[in-house]
Formats: C-alpha cells, structure tokens, sequence
C-alpha cells in the first residue's frame, strides 16, 4: 500500500526539521539558520546548514541536501515509507494509505522486505516445528538461552537438506528471484537453486526500524568443516558494515543511559541482553567500521568495547582503536581473562562481576600498555620504544589538536618519557601524515582537472540559482512570466534543467493563487544529485571570517520583483543562446554541404534577432 500524497504533504508540513535533526547534531543559530558539524562526513567547520523558514536541509561539504523525510533516511537507513512511518509516530500524525506503489524501485525494495521477513518466519517455525529444530533449540538452551528471548528476537534453524528453504519457495509460489537477490538461496549453472543456510541457527538481523533485512548463521556441529558463522551477502536492503547486530532492540535504552556496550557475536549480545544488559549492539559479521562506530555516536556520546580474551579478540581492540580515534566517541576497551568471552565470562562469573569490569574499562594507552606488559614488550629499550610509536601513531590519528596534545602527555606519564619528546614525535608524525594527505588532495585535484566537463556539469550560475530560488519564493502571479519565458534548454546545467522542468509540471496542475511548495518540489526529485542541487540553491551560503558571517543575498520585496525576475531571465537567456549560437557556428564550420550551411546560417540569425530582444528590449512588467 503507498502512502497517499495528502499524508505526504502533511508530515512534510508538521514534522519540525530543527527538532529531528537536533536529536543527531548540536545546532548552532546563525542569522535565519543553523549550523552543525555534518553528520554524514567527517568535517572540522560547521557546514551542513538547515533553514527552519523552508524545513530543509544542505550540506555546503559534502552537497547532501533534502527534506526532513530524506534525512531521517539517510541518517536512519530508512526506506522512503519507513521514514514517513517513523515521523508520523513522532509528530502524532495519521496516515492514509491507497493503491500500490508508484515507483518500481520502491515495489522491489518492499518485497524484499516482505520476503525477508517470510523467511525469518519459516526458520522460526522450523526451530520450534521440525525434529532437526528440537536439537537446535536444546542446544540454545543448553547455552542459557532462554526461550523466551529467543522468541523475541524470532531465533530460527535452517534444515540441513540442500533444498529445504528451495522446496518451500517453490510449493507457497514465491518469486525465488527475490530471494535469491537476498542471498538466501543460490542459482547453479543449470538453473536449479540451493539453500545458502544448511544446518544454522538462524539469527535475523533488524534495520534500525524493526524490518528484517539480513541473517546470521551458526553451524549447529562444531565438528563440521563449515565456517562457525555465515551471514546474509549485502542486498539493496542491507550493507554489512552500516549494520549493527540488536540495535533496533536497545537503541532506546542507549540513548537513555548514553552509552553503548559493543560485543563481537550474537551470543554474546542475547547473553547479555537477556542477563539485564539493554544497552548493548554486536558487531556481528564484520570487523568494527567507521560507518558503524558513526551510527553509535548518532546514539550515545560513550562506547564500550567488549572483545574477547584471546589474541583473535586483542587484534580486534586494536584494529578498532585506530578508528575510534578518529571520531568524537569516549570509549573504553573492557578487558577479559584470556579465553574468556563475554558469554561464558557471566556464565563463569556472573553478571555482577561482568558490571565491574565495564566499570574497569581503560583508555587505549592504558589498554596498549597493559598488552604490552602481558607479552613482555617492555623489558628492553627496543621493544618498549615499538610499543611507545605505534601508540604515539595512534594518537596522530586525533583529529583536535587539545585533545591530541593532552593524550600525548598521558601517553608521555604513563610510558615515564619527557612531554617534549613525545609532542616531537607526535609532530613528525603528523606532517607525514599531512605530506600523505597533501598529496592525496593533488592526485584528486588532478582528477577534478580531467573531469573538467563534469564539474561544470554540476555547478549552478548565479542565475540559474537565482532561477529556482525565485520561483518558491514569489506569488503564483508572477510565476507565468518565468515560464512563458524559460525552457528546460535554456539550463547551462542540465541538473537544474531537470529539476526546473519538475517546477514547471507542478506549476501547470496549480491551482490559482498557490505559490509552489519547495518541500513538495524535493520530494519529487528521486535523484539524489538533484536534491543536492536544489537545497544548494534554495539555502543561503555562510562563511567564517573572524566568526560566523552570512553571505546577503537578495532581499525579494514587490516594489523590486519585476527587476530581479527581469534581469534574472535576461541573464539566463542571453547565456543559453550565446551557447546554441557558438553551437551552430561550430556546425558551419565543419558542414561541406551550402544548403545546410544556409540553413543554421538562418537559425543562426533567429537566434540572434532572439538574444537582441532579451538584451535590450525585454522587461517583466505585470498589469495590476
């Protein structure tokens, strides 16, 4: 069912932009907008910019831009119907619903949904109806699952045939393609199709909305020459390294105590979860990604890691403490006893002593050290200075030049080294490192520098800006001479072209005296390059010189309209039909052909007659 257009209009309407996005950044006002460090890119000055007058978005870093409904799916992994479900509840809005969807693309992502969730309810029936699920589910319970959680978290089994999931498919009538994109089943050679799960626990992976999008898979016989895990391949509806295992289920509990526990499997997370831990994620499937360590601190400002005791679990701290560094989360590395995961450390110990030792979380240099000390790495000047480097290489990775200097000391006390010392390696690194990034900025120059045609492609004239700009800001009766004047040609970028040809459509089904809605106007856009686009025209720039200064752009009054839409048009017209007329003339100079020759020579000439009256003799001039 697709949400209907007045329910659209409505939550793009109510659903206050300012207060949704204030719960991922912290706003900053400046003159008519705020300002916030982006969510979607790693920047040091505030770029990304709301305007509360037009509830929109733009970031002037990155280019994203759009409504409230586009960044709640782009900030929450959210389908377009998602997002809208998500706003109403919020704003207390109700929606209507009618047909079916309009867009392919969206028809294909809802059956993906719907047949994931098809399949997680076919291994949940197989846990609890087949004699192959009995022993699967003795064997959780055996690992002090109840069942209760497992019924939560809708826990399944795969049969072990080739083609159990395959027979199902086929005798209900499903479109096996749809699975099959969502990796559960594989196409041979000849055609025929088997199970990717065989003889798995099945673990259903949730979007941050409650919709199943992926699966997790543990062999039931340890003793098989299988790999323990095997996960869901990435589909339209899921991208590993943006997913966190339970985050659907405790994201409120996190946001609430503004913090998160991450653990390394799925048993581990239940454990826990189940033991009164509700603040707690996995990373199941993956290593950590910056992708997913950006998702938790949209969600609590502290993490803390929970790896395990063994070597395995050690690399993975460390692995995951060169990215920590490089956003804004605190975090801590929980420490377990050597052979020790979170699972069987609660068995062994309890849930007390494993609050403790959350409470007993270190910093990455008291981590390292500790690390360090159990492999005797600083019995000898040589190994001790290997472990005081790479720590120091760490550090560089900081991005705040206060906070880096102060871990530098840290790291300076705890290894017994001078300050100076320390903050000199710290700075020889670091120009390395921006030697590194300087170059990296040539290369991508370089490829900017041979892409010249494209980013002319994506760049606004002040006129074209001023064009789209206008049209959402004045009266519908002004609105005839733009596009009587103006076509979609007329665009140096065909991008704006585009997005003005959506205006103009829009404009002819208006009814009399409405001005255009720009919100409305975005939500028509489905590229993501024209979204970009037209929040870049509509939201005023900033600068900072000395502090915040806004950019003035026009202030549209009526006594000056018909000026600005005069000059605004001229520019453009005289642009475009300087183009088409440097267009012919190249035409000439290679035809071989007079007739045709004399022919653009004619249009030529149109052409010309045409710019002449833009130049001097055209003016809007309205009959009041």
């Amino acid at each position: 069912m697709r949400i209907s257009d007045k329910s659209i209009k409505e939550v793009l309407l109510r659903a206050d932009i300012l207060s949704v996005v204030g719960n991922y950044v912290n706003l900053k006002p400046v003159g008519r907008n705020y300002v916030a460090l982006c969510p979607f890119h790693k920047e040091k000055t505030p770029s990304f910019t709301i305007s509360p007058q037009k509830q929109l978005y733009h970031c002037f870093g990155c280019k994203v831009g759009g409504t409230v409904i586009d960044f709640v799916m782009k900030i929450e992994n959210f389908s377009f119907p998602e997002a809208i479900e998500h706003l109403a509840e919020l704003f207390g809005i109700k929606l209507d619903y009618e047909g079916k969807s309009s867009f392919a693309q969206d028809e294909e992502i809802d059956k993906l949904y719907e047949y994931s969730f098809i399949a997680s309810r076919y291994f949940h029936d197989k846990l609890f109806k087949s004699n192959e699920g009995q022993q699967a589910l003795k064997y959780l319970k055996s690992r002090g699952i109840q069942e209760s959680t497992i019924k939560n978290f809708g826990l399944g089994y795969a049969l072990s045939a080739w083609d159990g999931f395959v027979k199902f498919i086929q005798s209900s009538n499903y479109d096996i393609e749809i699975f099959e994109k969502l990796g559960l089943v594989i196409k041979k050679e000849n055609g025929e199709y088997y199970d990717r799960f065989r003889g798995r626990i099945i673990f259903p992976i949730f979007s941050t909305s409650g919709r199943v999008i992926a699966f997790g898979g543990r062999i039931l016989n340890d003793e098989d020459e299988q790999p323990k895990y095997l996960n869901s391949p990435e589909s339209k509806i899921y991208t590993k390294g943006k997913t966190l295992f339970g985050l659907f289920q405790t994201k409120d509990e996190i946001r609430k105590i503004q913090s998160a526990i991450l653990v390394e499997g799925y048993m581990d997370f239940l454990s826990l979860y189940q033991n009164g831990i509700k603040n707690v994620v996995a990373s199941a499937g993956t290593a950590l990604t910056i992708d997913q360590i950006f998702i938790l601190s949209r969600t609590a400002p502290n993490l803390f890691l929970v790896f395990d005791g063994d070597e395995a679990g050690q690399k993975a701290a460390v692995r995951s403490i060169e990215l920590l560094l490089q956003t804004d989360v605190n975090f801590k590395i929980v420490t377990l006893p050597e052979k020790e995961d979170p699972d069987s450390f609660i068995k062994n110990y309890g849930i007390e002593k494993f609050r403790n030792l959350i409470k007993l979380g270190k910093d990455y240099i008291d981590y390292i050290y500790s690390l360090a000390e159990n492999h005797n790495a600083l019995s000898d000047s040589q190994s001790k200075l290997k472990v005081v480097d790479s720590v120091i290489e760490f550090t560089a990775r900081v991005k705040d030049p206060i906070r880096r200097e102060l871990l530098a000391r840290e790291v300076a006390s705890k290894f017994k080294l001078t300050n100076s010392s320390v903050l000199q390696k710290l700075d020889r690194i670091i120009k390395n490192y921006n030697r590194i990034e300087q170059r990296q900025q040539e290369l991508n120059r370089e490829v900017e520098i041979q892409n010249t045609e494209k980013i002319k492609y994506q760049e606004l004239s002040p006129a074209e800006r001023g064009i789209l700009k206008l049209i959402c800001e004045i009266d519908h009766i002004y609105l005839e001479s733009i596009f009587a004047n103006i076509e979609e040609s007329d665009f140096i970028n065909p991008f704006a072209g585009q997005i003005f040809n959506v205006m103009k459509d829009y404009y002819l089904d208006l009814p009399a005296e409405e001005k255009i809605d720009s919100l409305l106007i975005l939500n028509k856009l489905e590229r993501e390059e024209l979204k970009s686009l037209f929040t870049d025209a509509l939201t005023e720039r900033y600068k900072v010189s000395g502090g915040w200064e806004e950019i003035q752009e026009i202030n549209i009054s009526n006594s000056s309209i018909e000026k600005i839409l005069t000059d605004y048009i001229k520019n453009l017209k005289d642009m475009s039909l300087a183009k088409k007329i440097d267009e012919l003339y190249q035409r000439i100079a290679i035809t071989v052909d007079f007739d045709e020759a004399n022919q653009i020579l004619q249009e030529v000439s149109k052409l010309m007659r045409e710019r002449k009256f833009y130049q001097e003799s055209f003016e809007v001039k309205l009959i009041q």
